[in-house]
């Protein structure tokens, strides 16, 4: 009985509640668009080919955001802690500036390139402007996400993501169901919700203080040296999670539909993705806060790794195992044939998960050259994997190189980051750093 009083009074810790809350935000987001995906997935309001093209969307997105923001968001995260309100609202304020500049010169090479892009995978001319802009809007809510945690809001990082949700969601249901918009309309909800929340974002950082700021070249020199290696890092997450698409939209000549029919299964898998992201959202402020201690907990921080390792762990197993059940009552028949192999992405994910838990040292102490190697070499492994076997298997053998990939992925970021992991593995008291 005492066990089970002990179990509900947990409730009141603050760090249960802090996780609690990170999870259930990012759980909410998922857990509506799985509802969803009944109605995105039946032909009747979008087809397969379709939903490829809304992927090669969303992933043009992830390709330009590392050139937009430029490791801007993690050095934000790390220098809240290292500066001193002046000094952080200048650096803030200055860090605009280079995405604002990415903005606009790839609005010029998108419509330099809008040909080759509408002939080569299906986009059409209004992706010229509507990439950069809604990328531009995810940098700044990235930013507002990222303050928020430093700040310990657990509850303002609730009402912004649900709310973004919502807008998000319920705009696209009606624009796709009750208007016939089709792929049109889960685009214009995506483009509202993020407008909104990104003016948002700047009500935030103002009412905070952390904009108008003075301008300093300083801080944009410093900015474009660091922006290398995360440019790299977050070109090689590309890479990793996403260039899958491009290279099944180009060995397949079906229009895109093996495309749709693959992400489907990639959001489904993505769930891990999830869970590690609400699990790093609360972690690595955590370590960043013990990494700036005068001595470092490393007990602490390995006691982080194991929370973050077992639930990952339990998680992977839950969705392998719930997704064929998922499948047989919301997703139509036409995206069935990617049960044979959606377990396989769901371990590949599971194994990047453990494996980006290790960047924090690396990003914490801007390890630029390490940051830089280890992201060529991912990236190097997964096009490479992606080119071999998806030439031969198409979506079998994308599956297949997600999980050759990470494997080989996490084997790096063990080497690259041993001298961080070794200290807080086999260590058991607090030592100086």
């Amino acid at each position: 009985m005492s066990k089970i009083i002990q179990f509900f009074n947990q409730r009141k810790n603050p760090i249960v509640r802090s996780i609690g809350i990170y999870t259930f935000t990012n759980f909410f987001a998922k857990g509506v668009s799985f509802l969803l995906l009944f109605v995105f997935t039946n032909p009747i309001y979008i087809l397969p080919s379709e939903n490829g093209l809304l992927s090669l969307f969303s992933n043009g997105m992830l390709f330009l955001m590392p050139f937009l923001s430029m490791g801007i968001v993690h050095s934000t995260s790390t220098d809240f802690f290292k500066m001193n309100k002046s000094d952080f609202r200048s650096f803030f304020t200055t860090g605009f500036i280079m995405p604002v500049a990415v903005m606009l010169f790839s609005f010029i090479v998108l419509f330099f390139f809008k040909d080759h892009l509408q002939k080569a995978y299906g986009f059409p001319y209004m992706f010229v402007w509507l990439i950069p802009v809604i990328t531009f809007f995810t940098f700044c809510i990235e930013q507002l996400l990222s303050l928020i945690r430093n700040n310990n809001e657990p509850i303002t990082y609730l009402k912004a993501n649900v709310s973004r949700t919502i807008i998000e969601l319920g705009l696209s249901f009606v624009l796709v169901v009750y208007f016939g918009w089709r792929w049109e309309g889960r685009v214009a909800g995506i483009f509202i919700a993020y407008s909104i929340l990104g003016i948002y974002a700047f009500y935030y950082f103002a009412k905070k203080g952390y904009l108008f700021g003075r301008v300093k070249k300083v801080y944009i020199r410093n900015e474009l040296i660091y922006a290398i290696p995360i440019i790299a890092m977050q070109a090689s997450f590309f890479a990793m999670s996403s260039s899958d698409k491009f290279f099944l939209s180009s060995f397949t000549n079906d229009s895109n539909e093996t495309v749709g029919i693959y992400s489907i299964a990639c959001i489904f898998a993505s769930i891990v993705f999830v869970l590690n992201g609400a699990l790093i959202q609360y972690i690595f402020p955590k370590i960043y806060g013990l990494l700036s201690s005068p001595v470092i907990d490393y007990a602490s921080i390995r006691k982080q790794f194991v929370i973050h390792a077992v639930s990952m762990t339990a998680c992977t197993l839950l969705i392998i195992i719930l997704t064929p059940v998922l499948y047989h009552y919301f997703i139509n028949e036409r995206y069935h044939r990617a049960l044979d192999y959606v377990y396989l992405l769901c371990i590949g994910y599971f194994l990047w998960s453990l494996s980006f838990f290790f960047y924090s040292f690396l990003l914490y102490y801007k390890q630029k050259r390490k940051i830089l190697g280890l992201s060529f070499c991912c990236m190097a492994v997964s096009l490479a994997c992606n080119y071999f076997f998806i030439r031969q298997w198409n979506e079998w053998g994308a599956a297949i190189a997600v999980v050759i990939c990470y494997i080989i992925v996490l084997f790096l970021t063990l080497i690259f980051t041993r001298e961080y992991w070794r200290q807080f593995i086999f260590s058991g008291k607090k030592l100086a750093d």
